[in-house]
């Protein structure tokens, strides 16, 4: 059964934003070390919270099937089963 999430993401440029999906998938994925130029680059020269994750969620939204990483969710709220009935909803 899939689990309706709700949770607030925060974005290295645009800030919190609010978001909603379905649970696709939980994983923990490997990652690289960051070489300097990935720290230091434009992108995130000005985002002191930058961390390398494992953690990544992947959920289906209204825009299609997006990959959020949970160390930048502020707070999330996951409602078991509901999902499933959901889902239909999203899938165009």
């Amino acid at each position: 059964m899939k689990s309706l999430v709700l949770f607030s993401y925060k974005q290295p440029v645009r800030g919190n934003s609010f978001r909603w999906g379905v649970l696709e998938s939980r994983q923990d994925t490997k990652k690289h070390p960051l070489n300097w130029s990935t720290i230091n680059g434009p992108y995130r020269k000005f985002d002191p919270e930058f961390k390398r994750t494992q953690n990544l969620d992947t959920v289906l939204t209204r825009k299609g099937v997006k990959a959020f990483y949970k160390e930048r969710q502020k707070w999330g709220v996951k409602i078991p089963m509901l999902g499933s009935l959901v889902k239909p909803f999203l899938a165009k």
